[in-house]
């Protein structure tokens, strides 16, 4: 087992009417063998695939592995139609969420898509005040369209406000005391469940940055599930900036069971830094250049260091963040008798 391919494969239902009111769907695939899911009425389902390698310049196994995948409606294979997996490797794709009136018109879709539940009734109550209603064209006059665009990106700004700085201000809102690593899940559940609240700035933060959770990347057991320390300021305490250089250390004996990487991204759309490289990132299976003693240092910054193989590539102007995933973390993760060092500034 080794790092995940670049491939995903995004899966559409087999039938007309995906997911009606009663459909279930099974999964098969070389690594499931017949896996349900529950579907409930007109609510989408968004599957996608991580499969391992051994070697970064041989992808075919996994590839193939993910293209056995079968997906249809319970008891309807023999009429299942033949699945597609397009090859996304090296195609522009813009997944951002829009910052303008475009943001409400997206939500009045989706609103009109969905089926009602009497747990989202409070919301939806909200939203008919500004015309969005299910089953009713949302038009809103110019003033509204005005006021609807500015709120949209003042709400961006805000959601974005929470990822830099009011996280981490949060009890529990540091993975480490004495490091600058955001905890992304606050009391250790994925679904951002306090005990007697839900952790709303921590769910705003998480959802700006991100787009989907999983509970194994929550859950704590050695050796299974991932962990994803990450941090958007060096070590003084400052935002990481794409103009100056910085050093990552990685003590000796990264507690990953599978694999490790490192990755950039960009501050303001979270999305993998466009910096010239193939990939934003470097990972076990890559084999970056250790230090005698075991320890490895990667460098970042707009220009690579003489001598330094290990080194991400950022971009003037741009705020950056970084992200150190350990998939099957071992025990000296839990027991904290190994952590990253934070970043330092070099230059």
């Amino acid at each position: 087992q080794g790092p995940n391919t670049t491939r995903f494969a995004s899966v559409l239902s087999q039938s007309d009417d995906p997911l009606g009111p009663t459909a279930r769907y099974t999964m098969s695939s070389c690594a499931t063998s017949a896996s349900r899911l529950g579907g409930r009425s007109t609510a989408p389902l968004f599957l996608f695939w991580r499969a391992f390698f051994q070697d970064p310049a041989d992808l075919s196994a996994p590839v193939a592995a993910m293209e056995q995948t079968r997906v249809y409606p319970l008891g309807d294979e023999a009429n299942a139609k033949p699945m597609v997996f397009p090859e996304g490797s090296g195609v522009p794709a813009d997944l951002l969420f829009p910052r303008d009136i475009g943001y409400f018109e997206m939500l009045a879709r989706f609103i009109d898509h969905e089926y009602v539940d009497p747990a989202d009734m409070d919301m939806r109550g909200m939203l008919a005040t500004l015309g969005i209603v299910k089953g009713q064209h949302f038009e809103p006059d110019d003033r509204m369209r005005t006021i609807l665009d500015r709120a949209a990106l003042t709400a961006f700004k805000m959601s974005k406000a929470m990822v830099s700085h009011g996280t981490r201000e949060l009890p529990g809102g540091l993975l480490w005391e004495d490091r600058q690593y955001i905890n992304a899940f606050m009391g250790g559940d994925p679904f951002f469940l306090a005990d007697s609240y839900m952790n709303l700035d921590n769910r705003v933060a998480f959802f700006t940055d991100a787009y989907s959770v999983s509970p194994a990347m929550a859950m704590n057991f050695v050796g299974m599930g991932a962990k994803y320390p990450f941090t958007l300021r060096d070590a003084d305490g400052d935002l990481l900036s794409g103009g100056s250089s910085y050093k990552l250390h990685l003590p000796p004996g990264i507690p990953a069971k599978l694999f490790w990487s490192v990755t950039v991204y960009d501050a303001e759309h979270a999305s993998g830094l466009d910096n010239g490289q193939p990939l934003p990132s470097l990972n076990s299976m890559d084999r970056p250049q250790p230090n005698a003693d075991g320890t490895v240092d990667i460098y970042f910054g707009p220009e690579q260091p003489e001598g330094a193989g290990n080194w991400l590539a950022t971009v003037p102007g741009r705020g950056f963040f970084t992200i150190l995933r350990l998939y099957g973390p071992d025990q000296p993760y839990f027991d904290e008798t190994w952590k990253p060092d934070d970043l330092k500034k070099l230059s």
